[in-house]
């Protein structure tokens, strides 16, 4: 009965020496993991945080009073971080915006960038015309947002197959793209550009 007894309290004591083992190994692992998850979230956040110096935001902070953003940044912003709008109400409200600034190059530039994250069918014929804007960069970004325009859509993908409505608006895209291919005017830049997007 000694012996049973002492197996016994044996083998409880291992099995509370691994349940206390493996509660310490999941703990570290889970705090591993959590380290590592809010550093990526860190970076995550500091990344959107960050402005390209490229985009046209940072060029004219100097002349901006008190360095306050104009307003199409603030609305730019304010459209692509919105959660209530939905990704037809986002690219309605950039091409407005589009309009609204249509003489004001960097203001184009980052809203075509916004424009192209959306792959907007949508709105080519309101990007088409940009493309003979007279800033390479504005081109160039225009370019941008049509080639995503002409990708498959998400409901052309869920049917394998294009929709004849968003098969006419390609059609004026490559329109519009061999017109500038022709185009003695087109900078150098441009052509290179035209290239890549559409051969």
């Amino acid at each position: 009965m000694k012996n049973n007894s002492k197996l016994i309290y044996l083998v409880i004591t291992a099995i509370v020496v691994a349940f206390i083992g493996f509660f310490i190994f999941a703990k570290k692992s889970d705090d591993v993991h959590s380290k590592e998850l809010m550093e990526t979230q860190e970076k995550i956040s500091s990344n959107r945080n960050t402005l390209n110096a490229n985009d046209g935001i940072t060029n004219n902070a100097p002349n901006l009073p008190h360095g306050m953003p104009p307003k199409w940044v603030k609305s730019t912003i304010a459209i692509n971080d919105s959660p209530t709008y939905s990704r037809e109400d986002k690219i309605h409200k950039l091409v407005d915006l589009l309009k609204q600034n249509e003489s004001n190059p960097d203001a184009l530039s980052v809203i075509l960038v916004s424009l192209t994250n959306l792959d907007p069918i949508e709105a080519a014929d309101d990007i088409i015309p940009y493309l003979k804007d007279t800033n390479p960069k504005v081109q160039i970004l225009a370019l941008g947002a049509l080639n995503n325009a002409s990708l498959l859509t998400q409901k052309e993908h869920e049917i394998k197959g294009s929709l004849p409505e968003n098969e006419a608006v390609r059609k004026r895209i490559i329109e519009a793209v061999n017109e500038l291919k022709v185009d003695p005017n087109t900078s150098d830049e441009v052509k290179k550009v035209l290239i890549a997007t559409f051969p």
